[in-house]
């Protein structure tokens, strides 16, 4: 397993990180544990999860964070494990309404640390904005439990590079400490344009891109396995007979673009001896700036095929092969 360094902070997570969203509803706690143990013997370090995770669910608000706080609690694991998790998302009845205030965070903090069974956590993330906030207001909210200890580094999930190089011009103005990383949506399969924005999920774009390779600023790409488009063994772009996870893949995924660069991360496969599926993973923990690629196994065998990716190198010659544009 390969590690990265997170700059202004202590945390070294692994460019691999395990996202839990379904641990403890869609996975029950049993098989919960199982890819959690797995994941932890691969080497791996960094853990997702977020204080909203299958509140959309019956019987299902706070199981990811619960679950992984009592893995944490049997595993004797908390030590070496990088404890990442989500709060002020906006209340699913009225996602009109931002959470960003104080009250609001002060809220999901305290029940996140409650929930996870632990005093303080190593990254924490502001999961949407609000661009009608100003920044530094919103910085003034978070300073508090970083000074507490209650939070060791922050981040945003969601948010434009606009909004970030404007936290991080407020944080520095104001001697704060501002976000040290941006989670958003990110593979090597670019998002269709429809998506962005949908239910205020931020998708990587080229400017954004742009913006990361040019600042250095860490990033961690969620769908980084684009719903297993590079795992697909049909053939672009005719699609006879698709299931309905194929016609989600089209709606999600498919333009020329993106027939082009599954057809190269084939090739490049073949080339490695690896799946497209561990080149599609790959490309985003071997770029030029520090990342880490989110995944979401369900079983054992989707981990540990995504887990061989996880020292895999690509040169920058290869990155750049799978990304050119067509």
């Amino acid at each position: 397993m390969r590690y990265f360094s997170i700059p202004n902070t202590s945390l070294r997570p692994s460019v691999i990180g395990l996202g839990t969203g379904s641990f403890g509803s869609g996975i029950i706690t049993r098989e919960s544990f199982r890819l959690l143990d797995e994941f932890a013997v691969a080497g791996g370090n960094f853990l997702d999860t977020a204080h909203i995770y299958a509140s959309w669910l019956p019987g299902g608000e706070g199981k990811s964070e619960t679950t992984l706080g009592q893995w944490l609690k049997k595993s004797g694991c908390r030590s070496r494990m990088i404890v990442a998790t989500k709060g002020s998302h906006y209340d699913l009845a009225t996602p009109q309404i931002s959470r960003l205030g104080p009250e609001c965070i002060e809220r999901d903090v305290q029940e996140s640390l409650d929930r996870l069974q632990i005093d303080s956590i190593d990254l924490y993330y502001l999961h949407r904005d609000d661009p009608a906030i100003p920044t530094g207001e919103i910085l003034d909210a978070l300073q508090p439990h970083l000074r507490s200890g209650r939070l060791k580094a922050i981040g945003a999930s969601n948010w434009s590079p606009a909004r970030l190089q404007n936290t991080a011009k407020e944080a520095r103005a104001r001697g704060q400490t501002g976000f040290c990383c941006s989670q958003c949506g990110w593979s090597l399969a670019e998002t269709n344009p429809a998506l962005q924005g949908h239910l205020g999920l931020y998708y990587i774009t080229k400017e954004a891109l742009r913006f990361h390779r040019n600042s250095g600023f860490p990033l961690i790409g969620f769908s980084s396995q684009a719903q297993g488009f590079f795992a697909q063994s049909w053939s672009w772009p005719d699609l006879p007979n698709a299931t309905a996870k194929q016609e989600a893949l089209r709606h999600a995924y498919y333009s020329q673009k993106n027939v082009v660069r599954w057809q190269r991360a084939q090739a490049l496969a073949k080339q490695r001896g690896c799946s497209a599926n561990s080149i599609a993973l790959a490309y985003l923990t071997n770029q030029s700036f520090p990342s880490a690629a989110l995944i979401g196994p369900n079983t054992l065998d989707q981990l540990r095929a995504s887990l061989a990716a996880a020292d895999l190198e690509l040169s920058p010659d290869e990155t750049a092969f799978l990304e050119k544009d067509v």
